[in-house]
């Protein structure tokens, strides 16, 4: 996510049945979810059957699976995952409760399964299985849902112009070498940690609703008022659409990528198509190529400058404006180079989120470089970046930068540690390794870790086996 940090480049440039089948997937050692929505504009809710063929892929025998439940975060007042200084802005029009109803869970030919939700925060489902799962094998089961959309222009809500619907389903948590990863929605950092999967959608919304979606649209078949769209988004980690009954769309080509600018003014919306094609035309030249059919960048009312999901960005609609161009680019190039580092390259973005922030960060300088020049692309470095961390690093000495969200103190501690300190840390290893050998080391890094969950360890591994050096110290270094 790119939140606050736009801010300060002003001051540098002034209803189918319980269980649908669709055709089988590749790629057998992934989790499939196939899901089948219905969208009710009045009353700003989703009613879904969500049918998920899960595998086990770790070398533990599994009793019980968990997902979470990410709308229910923001059912009471009290507990929504904003800080005090930003409901206003998340809740411009007022506070409504969003919330996910599960009606039920069934194995199989409609066998009830034996299932729990936590009760302290309503954000974690916990489903019993019928016998043990060994590596490999798989199990299938169906979860019937209501999902209640709020009044928010945050992540998941709605405005006055677009509905995010994101983290809106039940996703299973990450099994990983720390058991079950069932972190909450933190209202610091985007608190999300996912494996690729498949996906297979339909989603019924209202005729003349415009969809951006993850994946690609295979068909639209009209149902009385209601639109019916098919959608297949192989190998992501995570499905999420945008809506809007405004949007004008815009579409153009880059290396076979169909790349989509969803917009209200056609200037900007133009120039954010333009910028998403240069950083899409960048990056795949640079790390690797991007492995989707398409892309889209939407305006929207997310107040918080830019979030990325697989195959799909959003944009606030306050950077849209004639003055804000420079900042509308450095936030697209910042969001579109989140399709390698998360969308492809994945993390723990809760317990690292460094690794694909302060990548991801430094990788909207190069692209600065690449169209700008270098003086330019060290200016912005050192205005947005290592100038902010050294005001920052003044009067805050815990600077530490693998840690749990849960552990920043607020917006401008996460800020300055894992975006500017990360993107410092990439500066630093570029100017020790070299520009060949850097490029080397995302190529790698990008290769061996494409659709898979990336640690810290993993790439030092990778800087280590490209420089034939122990990087260790340095990297400790600075992530302490």
């Amino acid at each position: 996510m790119k939140s606050k940090k736009y801010i300060w480049l002003v001051i540098l440039v002034a209803a189918i049945g319980l269980l649908i089948y669709f055709a089988p997937i590749k790629n057998s050692n992934r989790t499939v979810y196939n899901m089948d929505l219905k969208y009710n504009d009045k009353d700003k809710t989703i009613i879904g059957t969500e049918a998920v063929d899960f595998i086990n892929t770790d070398d533990v025998n599994l009793s019980e699976v968990y997902m979470h439940l990410y709308p229910n975060a923001f059912k009471d007042k009290s507990k929504v995952p904003f800080t005090k200084e930003e409901m206003g802005l998340a809740y411009p029009n007022g506070f409504k409760p969003g919330y996910i109803e599960i009606n039920d869970v069934t194995f199989g030919k409609n066998e009830k399964a034996t299932y729990s939700i936590d009760q302290k925060t309503g954000e974690i489902l916990k489903i019993l299985l019928p016998k043990k799962l060994g590596k490999g094998d798989r199990i299938s089961f169906t979860i019937d849902f209501k999902v209640q959309i709020p009044p928010s222009c945050g992540r998941f809500g709605y405005g006055n112009n677009t509905i995010q619907v994101t983290n809106f389903y039940p996703i299973l948590s990450v099994y990983d070498q720390n058991g079950w990863n069932n972190d909450p929605y933190y209202a610091l950092g985007d608190p999300f940690y996912s494996d690729v999967s498949n996906y297979r959608v339909k989603l019924a919304v209202p005729k003349g609703m415009e969809v951006a979606t993850t994946g690609v649209v295979t068909s639209k078949i009209r149902q009385g008022d209601m639109n019916v769209l098919t959608i297949d988004a192989p190998n992501v980690r995570d499905f999420a659409v945008v809506m809007s009954s405004k949007f004008k769309v815009a579409e153009g080509d880059v290396d076979g990528i169909r790349v989509k600018s969803y917009y209200f003014d056609e200037d900007s919306g133009l120039k954010a198509l333009k910028y998403a094609q240069d950083a899409i035309r960048f990056y795949n030249s640079y790390i690797g190529k991007y492995p989707y059919k398409e892309y889209s960048v939407v305006e929207s009312d997310f107040y918080m400058g830019g979030m990325e999901y697989p195959n799909l960005v959003f944009i606030s609609k306050d950077l849209y404006s004639k003055d804000n161009l420079f900042n509308l680019e450095y936030v697209i190039a910042h969001e579109t180079a989140h399709q390698w580092w998360y969308g492809v390259v994945g993390n723990n973005e809760v317990r690292e989120a460094w690794l694909d922030e302060g990548l991801t960060e430094y990788t909207t300088i190069m692209y600065i470089e690449r169209y700008y020049g270098k003086a330019t692309a060290d200016a912005v470095f050192k205005s947005i970046i290592s100038g902010e961390f050294y005001k920052f690093s003044k009067t805050n000495k815990d600077d530490a930068m693998v840690k749990t969200l849960g552990q920043f103190k607020d917006w401008n501690d996460y800020t300055n540690i894992v975006y500017n300190k990360g993107a410092m840390v990439f500066n630093e290893l570029r100017s020790l390794i070299g520009d060949e050998k850097f490029k080397e080391v995302l190529d790698k890094y990008y290769s061996e870790y494409k659709y898979k969950n990336a640690t810290t360890q993993n790439l030092i591994d990778v800087v280590d086996s490209v420089t034939g050096k122990d990087t260790g110290g340095f990297f400790e270094e600075w992530l302490d």
